[in-house]
């Protein structure tokens, strides 16, 4: 018996989509975490292995190159990136007869994939855990916001939809990085039934958890390594009254230490590390001038609404994220001004 349960038109429907479409195209949000490679594998393995698909009628189409901190994923390799493949992903997009979405609330956070996604003719659906989706945009739309992962939201989707006998090996395997990565291996405030009891029925396959454990947080780069030490000496900032603490990092420092800006995933966390510090920021430069925030926080402060309200941006009550369309210093500026503001409060 599923822990949720979705609207069973809906499972149908999108069943029927899959099933009668010729081309499908999987798009996930820019800078890609293990949620959104994840879940976005997974789906693919289901539609390959399970439905029958041929693998050159199932395209994914991300807005950013992946981490490589994900290679051992089957079907890694095949992922088009808008860095390096744009015209590539933008006819993935328009002449798919279905569009998932995943880990993806709304077109304005798939950077140089937007405009192409708005023009796409195909039925667009989304999979996601996040607030505020643009609800007009899909149907159907399964949604249930702050759940653990989109992984677990899928989990529960193919569960219903196909029964257990659509899962295999590498599917749970996607699914459970995606798991680890948007719980911070269980340690975020997830504390739903539901979480473990798809994580209980990932177990039944052979995943060898301990081994993608390991491949995603304990095979960095010496650079990357090196790069967290100058941060943590040179590019941390700490506000102990106001109980705050954030990063800023620009490109010029990325390219000092020959980093590349999808290898700071998880910097922002050891913000929230020290004691007494209660929310927590990364501010990174990026090739095109915007600068990506991330912000954590450990109780009762909402990033998610402070995303929203000062940075267009949004997420989840204690993870949330926006771009900023200004310089680094000014959008740092602008952090500890309405930080303060918030925290005051």
């Amino acid at each position: 018996m599923a822990a949720l349960k979705f609207d069973n038109e809906d499972i149908e429907t999108f069943r029927s989509a899959l099933l009668d479409a010729k081309r499908v195209a999987l798009v996930g949000h820019a800078n890609p975490d293990g949620d959104c490679i994840g879940s976005i594998l997974a789906l693919k393995h289901l539609l390959t292995d399970h439905m029958g698909k041929r693998a050159e009628e199932v395209a994914v189409a991300l807005p950013n190159a992946c981490p490589d901190t994900f290679d051992f994923l089957q079907g890694y390799s095949a992922m088009l990136n808008a860095d390096n493949q744009l015209d590539d992903c933008k006819k993935a997009i328009l002449e798919a007869d279905v569009i998932v979405c995943l880990d993806l609330n709304a077109a304005r956070r798939t950077g140089a994939l937007e405009q192409p996604l708005l023009d796409a003719k195909g039925r667009k659906i989304m999979l996601d855990h996040h607030h505020g989706p643009d609800a007009n945009m899909f149907s159907p739309l399964f949604l249930v916001p702050d759940l653990s992962s989109t992984c677990e939201l899928l989990y529960w989707v193919v569960l219903q939809g196909w029964g257990e006998c659509a899962l295999n090996t590498e599917m749970a395997r996607c699914l459970y990085c995606g798991f680890i990565t948007d719980t911070g291996t269980f340690s975020y405030s997830n504390e739903e039934p539901s979480l473990y009891e798809a994580t209980a029925g990932l177990m039944r396959f052979p995943i060898q958890a301990a081994e993608v454990q390991n491949r995603i947080y304990n095979s960095d780069s010496v650079a990357r390594v090196r790069f967290l030490g100058f941060c943590l000496a040179e590019r941390l900032r700490i506000f102990e009254e106001e109980h705050f603490a954030y990063f800023y990092i620009s490109q010029e420092d990325l390219q000092r230490f020959g980093v590349k800006g999808s290898e700071l995933e998880g910097f922002v966390n050891y913000t929230l590390s020290m004691k007494g510090i209660e929310v927590g920021a990364l501010m990174k430069e990026t090739t095109t001038g915007t600068v990506r925030i991330s912000l954590r926080s450990k109780h009762d402060f909402d990033v998610n609404q402070f995303a929203r309200k000062y940075f267009s941006g949004g997420g989840h009550t204690k993870a949330a994220g926006a771009t900023s369309y200004e310089p680094l210093d000014a959008t740092v500026a602008k952090m500890e001004t309405y930080i303060r503001k918030e925290l005051k409060r």
